[in-house]
């Protein structure tokens, strides 16, 4: 008697795990999945608590206040923004719509672990542009392009290194492709960066038609439970999306959370200097630890421990959940001496360097 059988680019596909604890516990630190510190907008804690009216009712398959609260919130063109059930659903559908299974997409060596998964569930080959010293290498992908390849995805910056490539780079790896291969530039952390160097990509979408910027309300705006996401592209990259993207995908919800989100100016400046102030103090503290880390731009750290019996990154991982503390390990990545590390409140964040010190400086069974 036969069984069921999935295809076999999907067999070999490992469940995605993220480290949140079996249960939610009421003082745990959650610093492994880059959730924003200070919880939550309260202009969108507001909107929630009002909404209990029409729950019977299918939500608009686009919602242009938000939309509108988008273009508005970063001089964009309202015509080019497509939401999606997290920019994860937009990754997904971007494969989709686009890739055949003789075709190839390219992702870096350390970048987000869904682009290799889209890739391969459409039967397409996942290339691999190794990163040079944590960071991406625009040459080691330009070298990995062929007449089969269709998608470059790039996360700038990058999770989990938390490290980025300048707009110089950005715009030679662009002017380096073939028009018909589209970049998809995910801009996931681009809300915690200030920097002269750094695009968010929306420059490029404005002037070319082969490239899609990714955003999400998971990061700095704190909506990660109502599965949030929004591109900007083409007109016909759009259309294209739409014709693959569930037609209720976003809900009500998400919808009126993440217009009143981005309406508040002060609780994203808020949250971005709080992750300014404690990403220094952070730093400080693990170079007391002697703890080396990748240079950040993000609201996380990539930190690496001792390649020793007891103070290495797996016993650091299970000696902090033991305490109810939750980082994320990194041998998925083929790094196991790394940890990545949010930064979280300043309770947090000081309950968080206590406890590796105790774990440092003393011996401990394992």
């Amino acid at each position: 008697m036969t069984s069921p059988s999935a295809k076999a680019s999907v067999e070999k596909l490992e469940t995605y795990k993220p480290n949140f604890g079996k249960t939610i516990k009421k003082n745990l630190i959650r610093l492994s999945a880059n959730e924003s510190a200070l919880g939550t907008s309260l202009e969108a804690v507001r909107v929630l608590n009002e909404f209990s009216n029409n729950l019977n009712r299918y939500p608009p398959q686009v919602s242009e206040d938000l939309i509108n609260a988008i273009a508005d919130r970063y001089s964009l063109n309202k015509n080019n923004i497509i939401l999606g059930n997290g920019s994860d659903e937009l990754i997904s559908i971007i494969a989709q719509a686009f890739l055949e299974p003789e075709d190839e997409a390219i992702h870096t060596e350390y970048g987000f672990l869904q682009f290799p998964q889209a890739i391969s569930i459409t039967g397409a080959k996942p290339v691999v542009a190794k990163d040079i010293d944590f960071t991406v290498s625009v040459d080691n992908i330009l070298a990995k392009i062929n007449k089969k390849t269709k998608i470059i995805f790039l996360a700038n910056a990058n999770n989990p290194t938390g490290t980025y490539i300048p707009k110089k780079e950005v715009f030679r790896l662009h002017n380096s492709i073939p028009s018909n291969v589209i970049l998809v530039y995910d801009a996931a952390y681009s809300e915690y960066i200030n920097n002269d160097l750094y695009i968010d990509g929306s420059e490029l979408v404005d002037k070319f038609n082969n490239v899609i910027m990714l955003r999400t309300f998971s990061k700095l705006h704190g909506l990660a439970s109502l599965r949030l996401g929004w591109g900007y592209c083409s007109e016909y990259i759009l259309n294209t999306l739409m014709k693959v993207r569930g037609p209720f995908s976003v809900n009500i919800a998400a919808m009126l959370a993440g217009t009143a989100a981005i309406q508040d100016i002060k609780f994203q400046e808020k949250s971005f200097q709080h992750n300014k102030k404690w990403m220094q103090w952070l730093k400080n503290e693990f170079r007391l630890l002697r703890l080396d880390f990748q240079p950040s731009i993000t609201n996380f750290l990539l930190v690496k421990f001792p390649d020793t019996k007891n103070h290495n990154a797996t016993n650091a991982e299970k000696f902090l959940a033991d305490r109810g503390i939750l980082v994320r390990g990194m041998k998925v990545y083929g790094l196991p001496n790394h940890l990545r590390i949010s930064i979280g409140n300043e309770k947090e964040n000081r309950v968080l360097i206590k406890e590796l010190k105790s774990f440092l400086e003393n011996s401990h069974e394992f």
